[in-house]
């Protein structure tokens, strides 16, 4: 690069001093004057003179400068022309050749600093993944067996090449042998990262002394060690997707063996981690109180793969307002996740990539049929989902960003029936399945429930009960069935996105004659008070998916109940077999099969109406460039190729 520069900086003094002479030389010329100063004789003298002194017939840069005395004024005019055309080109070609062969290549340098919502509290992967501020760091510090490419798929990480036994039982792995521990610490510093420190990992998950919420992933699966660089997972029963799993952070078993497990929560390397992933932990600010406000990475030098070109800071936020506020003022150059509903609060959105990626998750409305005997009718069901206009729902309050369900598997799964039966909207089909139900629509008057009202004070228990119920409809047209009415408490998460859209299905259900009360918990209330007990008629909630399409936890019978995944409460012993059946092969067109028969299920009984797969939006500044991820499983994939990600250019000569 150097040698380039003094290069071009010689041409350029070249032509400078070329355009000197050829200005010194203009204004004297005169193509009439035809005189010759010395005679031919004298010059053919001089010529024979310097000659014989001269050790080469090739002039030197000295003896140039007289060269005009030896020609005529047209010979000179045309050498200096011709010499001035020659620079033109040199500096033509220069400047091609810069063009063609040197490229502004991405160089280390710079900091990206993105706002979080939340605080780290376990910066473990035994714990991370149920806190996602956790999970972002984790994934950036520790290693995994397997991580997320950028489309979302399974990629190798610490595994440099594995094998699965015909019975699908036997994983056998091989782990990369530059892999090594950051440097730091005297107990780990430098050292390979070996199967021991994968066995103490998969241990510890186990171990229900550590308290893992991956525990219940790993029943019946055994781990050996094999040698140094390889071992084996050893699975009592096939599962097709077991590699999904293998994607949690492995810790230096030197360091935390030490450790006991009552005490791993108070150690500081719970908030200070050392791993071997592509970042190490550099430091966090706390405020006054000790909470953690900012939390710095820097690139791990010790890192066996591609290294990052920036460092990371995260700062941390209470809400995704105050988080926006900090975009606004120039505090940070991104947000870890913004719905569409916020877009409209940032002050200068030209300055940012609003980044839309596809993620695995469902948004439903889950139908409790124990919780309200009227929606035990599958009649009843069919008629509210026929009566959503869910695209209306994306259109108008999402502004277009989701993708439309239709089912338990999303449609960009290797394992999605097309031809699924939908529920289109249509208004004419929920009249005719309530109405062949005996819900019939009533009119509740005014002075209906002005006699309500007055009647609330009786003491006959039948009227006071009457009364009630037409005071809880109100005035309107509702649906009534052997003098009760339809009525259904739908329940959400106390969101701004969310409040819009169950206000919306509100008005759907209602012009239906449908009675529906709008009931708001945050995300805790949500957990504790409505899905445990399943205390809700129906409930509109999101649930995010894996990368195999195996939906057991959702829809298996094991799975109702107190700390189940099966919000439904669904149970049906054919969906039950063909779920256990399709997770025990690994055969993908007989998946399909399995699939495409538990789908027809679940449509035609519907004991949820799905809505809609919500796009991650994830804004950045457009000063940060490589990003490139297009589907993530989890919000931390969307640093899957933060690798590539870069602030600074430089220039590189390819040739």
């Amino acid at each position: 690069m150097d040698s380039l520069i003094i290069f071009f900086k010689k041409t350029i003094k070249t032509i400078q001093e070329a355009f000197a002479n050829l200005i010194d030389f203009l204004p004297s010329f005169n193509f009439k004057n035809k005189k010759v100063d010395y005679s031919r004789q004298q010059i053919e003298l001089d010529k024979k003179l310097v000659f014989s002194l001269s050790k080469t017939r090739i002039p030197s840069f000295k003896q140039i400068k007289y060269i005009k005395r030896f020609l005529s004024p047209r010979e000179l005019f045309v050498v200096r022309v011709s010499l001035f055309i020659i620079i033109i080109c040199l500096v033509f070609l220069g400047g091609k050749f810069y063009k063609d062969h040197l490229q502004l290549v991405p160089v280390r340098g710079g900091t990206y600093v993105e706002a979080l919502v939340g605080s780290p509290v376990h910066v473990n992967p035994l714990y991370a993944k149920v806190n996602d501020v956790d999970n972002d760091i984790s994934s950036l510090v520790y290693s995994s067996l397997f991580k997320r490419g950028q489309n979302g798929e399974l990629v190798k990480d610490l595994v440099d090449n594995y094998e699965i036994s015909a019975d699908n039982k036997v994983y056998t792995l091989t782990i990369k042998e530059d892999a090594r521990w950051q440097s730091g610490n005297s107990l780990i510093s430098g050292s390979s990262l070996n199967a021991d420190d994968i066995v103490f990992t998969f241990g510890a998950i186990k171990n229900k002394q550590y308290n893992s919420p991956l525990r219940p992933s790993f029943s019946g699966v055994e781990i050996e060690k094999i040698d140094n660089e390889k071992l084996r997972f050893i699975l009592s029963e096939p599962y097709a997707a077991f590699l999904d799993l293998l994607t949690f952070g492995i810790l230096p078993a030197n360091l935390w063996g030490e450790i006991a497990p009552e005490s791993f929560e108070l150690t500081q390397y719970q908030k200070k981690p050392i791993g071997s992933g592509p970042y190490r932990f550099d430091k966090y600010i706390v405020d006054k109180a000790g909470n953690i406000k900012e939390y710095s990475l820097s690139i791990n030098d010790d890192y066996y793969g591609e290294k990052p070109y920036v460092n990371i800071v995260f700062k941390f936020y209470p809400s995704f307002e105050e988080a926006i506020n900090a975009l606004n003022n120039n505090e940070v150059d991104g947000i870890s996740y913004l719905s569409e509903g916020l877009k409209n609060q940032i002050i200068t959105p030209k300055s940012y990539n609003f980044n839309r990626l596809f993620m695995p998750q469902l948004t439903a409305v889950f139908l409790n049929q124990q919780g309200n005997p009227a929606l035990a009718d599958k009649a009843v069901r069919q008629a509210l989902a026929y009566a959503l206009d869910r695209n209306q729902i994306i259109n108008e309050h999402l502004n277009g960003s989701a993708y439309l369900v239709d089912g338990p598997i999303l449609s960009n799964s290797f394992a999605y029936y097309q031809d699924i039966k939908k529920y289109e909207y249509n208004t004419s089909k929920s009249d005719e399945l309530l109405n062949n139900t005996d819900w019939k629509l009533v009119d509740v008057t005014s002075e209906q429930v002005q006699q309500a009202t007055e009647a609330l004070g009786s003491s006959d228990e039948q009227t006071m009960a009457a009364a009630d119920k037409i005071l809880r409809v109100g005035e309107g047209k509702w649906r009534q069935k052997k003098g009760e009415f339809l009525i259904i408490r739908l329940n959400t998460v106390d969101r701004n996105e969310n409040k819009i859209v169950a206000e919306s299905i509100k008005n759907f259900w209602e012009a239906l004659g449908v009675k529906t009360e709008l009931q708001f918990f945050s995300a805790s209330q949500i957990q504790t008070e409505v899905l445990k007990g399943r205390n809700f008629d129906a409930l509109f909630y999101g649930q995010a998916l894996g990368g195999d399409p195996d939906p057991y936890a959702f829809w298996h019978s094991s799975q109702t109940g107190v700390g189940g995944f099966n919000i439904a409460n669904f149970s049906d012993k054919e969906t039950d077999q063909l779920l256990e059946d399709a997770r025990l092969t690994s055969d993908t067109a007989k998946r399909q099969e399995l699939y495409k028969k538990f789908q027809e299920i679940i449509a035609e009984q519907l004991p949820a109406i799905f809505m809609y797969s919500p796009v991650y939006i994830y804004p950045q500044s457009s000063k940060l460039k490589g990003f490139a991820v297009k589907d993530i499983l989890l919000p931390c994939d969307r640093f899957a190729n933060v690798q590539e990600w870069y602030l600074q250019t430089g220039k590189k000569l390819v040739w």
